[in-house]
């Protein structure tokens, strides 16, 4: 059983490692919500996956069955609601964390981390670049995304231990308790900076001061909660 524990995230945040580490287009469509189970399909490039998530005694089990990407597409097109958004699979100590930019239904933006076990789950310290945690809040879900809309997400203030925190773990740097069991990814990604770079046979350079500046320039403009009134 995999366990999840999902964040809200600043959009500059968002942006910055999709800029770095580029992401895969995923479309997921739910079928009507039922009492004891919900399905939906999910599309991945050419990769279709048809799912279905019980709840029973033991808790919660999905199944997933992969079926071809034509399929997948004819599927989406009769389901209730759809989730539009950009993946990007960002490493962390031994696991990874899932930064999704969610583009339909509303933008949100949105880091998942996946363990093997509760116990797992509970014993993980969300990083400083993390937002709030809305992993109890149902209206975070993908289903509930896309069936239900969303209103208004809450203003996630910025930080320089956050924005110190993201760049450690862009440079690989992470606390030693980030050790997680998490499914590894299964498309390779195309950084959309690098592949410019490399299209060009230019060397790849990544310029933290750079990337530090613009940040600070974001934090300028977004107001400050940490600040004394």
């Amino acid at each position: 059983m995999t366990v999840r524990r999902r964040f809200l995230l600043t959009p500059s945040f968002a942006r910055l490692i999709q800029r770095e580490r580029g992401g895969l287009r995923h479309v997921e469509g739910f079928f009507p919500e039922q009492r004891d189970r919900s399905s939906w399909v999910h599309r991945e490039e050419e990769r279709g996956l048809l799912i279905l998530k019980t709840i029973g005694p033991g808790g919660e089990v999905e199944d997933q069955t992969e079926i071809p990407a034509g399929h997948a597409q004819a599927l989406l097109e009769v389901c209730a609601g759809e989730v539009d958004y950009t993946r990007t699979v960002l490493p962390i100590g031994e696991g990874h964390a899932l930064v999704d930019e969610i583009i339909r239904p509303r933008a949100l933006h949105l880091v998942t981390v996946e363990f093997a076990s509760e116990v797992e789950a509970r014993g993980f310290r969300p990083l400083e670049w993390f937002g709030p945690e809305v992993t109890a809040d149902p209206r975070y879900t993908n289903q509930a995304i896309a069936l239900r809309g969303l209103d208004e997400a809450p203003e996630i203030p910025l930080s320089d231990a956050a924005l110190n925190s993201l760049i450690d773990t862009l440079e690989g740097h992470f606390p030693a308790q980030a050790r997680m069991a998490i499914t590894q990814p299964k498309a390779q990604q195309v950084p959309l900076t690098r592949a410019k770079a490399q299209a060009s046979g230019e060397p790849v350079k990544v310029n933290f001061d750079e990337i530090e500046a613009a940040m600070m320039r974001e934090m300028e403009k977004t107001p400050r909660k940490d600040k004394p009134e």
